[in-house]
């Protein structure tokens, strides 16, 4: 194991989800270092919020930086790993939190990310669901940041056909449907959709009583609040970035680099398929909206 120093730089480069995977690695960090003084360097500082393992945050958007002279005079373990670079991610050997402790040199002791909310946040949450008796259903479709050049990818998000075919169903069944999305992202007839902060919407999943992801933050907030769900893959791989409490279902005919229809990428870097969607690498025989079955979604949905 690696020797770290009393005072530890962790800087995340990614999106949400990858952030709350990341607290589970400092929760090894902790556990290997009990005495560290952690500082995290990240565009989603919101994540860290109320986590007891973390001393600071500091916010990259915001041109936040440590004094260089403190960084001079005091010993540092400064981490700034990509675990997406790291061949043990490349070659899917295990989950990527687990690549990003051996990466810094530390035993993984948990795969199951936490996320720290005070009741008043919850209380919030709460208000600004709809007022109902009816179960509450929460559905992503799609996922990315804004502005991505595909705005549906078909590498991550779950076709709309399919969603409001099981939306519908839903309804029928009498829930009351949440559809988690941008306002930029399409929506799904007979659901709402609720205009909240990403910690707003981290806080409102807790009041759900069934979910349907795609691989985005919910689904890892989901695990963090140790809720199970339906999670639909396409190109990325449950066994890397998923986690065993949800049910994970891939395509029937397989992972995208099973495909007969396979072709040659010379745009790739590193992995396969940008996970924004590139309509010119998509690898499937089936079209987009046949990937998955509506049937077998409501099936794992309510069994």
């Amino acid at each position: 194991m690696k020797e770290l120093e009393n005072n530890i730089l962790m800087i995340i480069a990614g999106g949400i989800g990858k952030n709350i995977a990341a607290t589970a690695v400092v929760t090894s960090i902790k556990t290997a270092k009990p005495k560290a003084t952690i500082i995290i360097a990240t565009a989603y500082p919101f994540v860290w919020e109320n986590n007891p393992n973390v001393s600071l945050t500091l916010d990259l958007n915001s041109q936040h930086k440590l004094y260089v002279e403190k960084i001079k005079r005091e010993k540092w373990t400064i981490i700034a790993h990509d675990p997406y670079h790291h061949e043990e991610y490349l070659y899917k050997k295990n989950h990527i939190i687990e690549t990003w402790c051996h990466l810094i040199g530390i035993e993984s002791i948990s795969l199951k990310p936490q996320l720290f909310f005070t009741e008043k946040e919850f209380e919030n949450a709460k208000k600004i669901l709809p007022k109902t008796s009816k179960p509450i259903f929460v559905i992503q479709t799609s996922g990315g940041a804004p502005n991505q050049r595909f705005p549906i990818s078909w590498a991550r998000d779950l076709h709309i056909d399919i969603a409001q075919k099981v939306v519908n169903e839903m309804i029928k069944n009498n829930y009351e449907v949440i559809h988690l999305r941008r306002s930029d992202q399409p929506s799904l007839v007979g659901t709402t959709w609720i205009n909240a902060t990403p910690r707003e919407i981290m806080a409102l999943i807790k009041f759900s009583d069934k979910r349907l992801f795609i691989d985005s933050f919910p689904q890892h907030t989901a695990a963090a609040l140790g809720l199970q769900s339906v999670v639909t893959w396409v190109s990325n791989d449950p066994k890397t970035f998923g986690y065993n409490i949800h049910k994970n279902l891939i395509p029937p005919t397989g992972r995208p680099e099973e495909q007969k229809n396979f072709r040659h990428y010379p745009n790739s870097y590193l992995e396969q398929f940008d996970i924004t969607g590139a309509i010119e690498q998509y690898p499937y025989i089936e079209p987009m909206e046949k990937l998955f079955s509506a049937e077998e979604i409501l099936k794992t949905l309510l069994s």
